[in-house]
């Protein structure tokens, strides 16, 4: 691993942003939040005459080992997952950037001669084997 002088000041930058992220979040969260808006059923509902009128409802969208599944969120956890959320896409940001200067590294140690080449050996004569006598 690289040691962190090697770092340029953006990437130097962007890792501490990344561990003040890590430190001040309360979660995180990859999702995407969910507004439905359905018809409850009751013929007397203002909702069964007016579609502005509908029962609306907040849903936590999730993608996991390929499969949609969707959670029910009561309204006041809205702002906490709403945060975690927040705080998932901004870390994956920071990860993305992260990922763009270690490749600048790469490349940029590719192009660099290699400094450890080592000296060629030098060639000792074989030994005779000894005469018989």
């Amino acid at each position: 691993m690289p040691s962190p002088a090697s770092f340029s000041p953006r990437e130097r930058q962007l890792r501490s942003r990344l561990h003040l992220l890590l430190n001040k979040a309360e979660g995180f969260i990859h999702g995407s939040l969910i507004e439905m808006a359905r018809k409850c059923g009751n013929a007397r509902c203002r909702c069964a005459s007016d579609d502005e009128f509908k029962h609306r409802s907040l849903y936590l969208g999730q993608t996991r080992n390929g499969k949609k599944s969707m959670v029910y969120l009561p309204k006041d956890l809205e702002p906490r997952v709403r945060q975690a959320i927040e705080h998932f896409q901004q870390a994956l940001t920071l990860l993305e950037e992260l990922n763009a200067e270690a490749r600048l590294r790469l490349e940029k140690s590719k192009s660099k001669p290699n400094k450890k080449k080592s000296a060629p050996k030098k060639a000792t004569p074989k030994k005779k084997p000894p005469k018989p006598s």
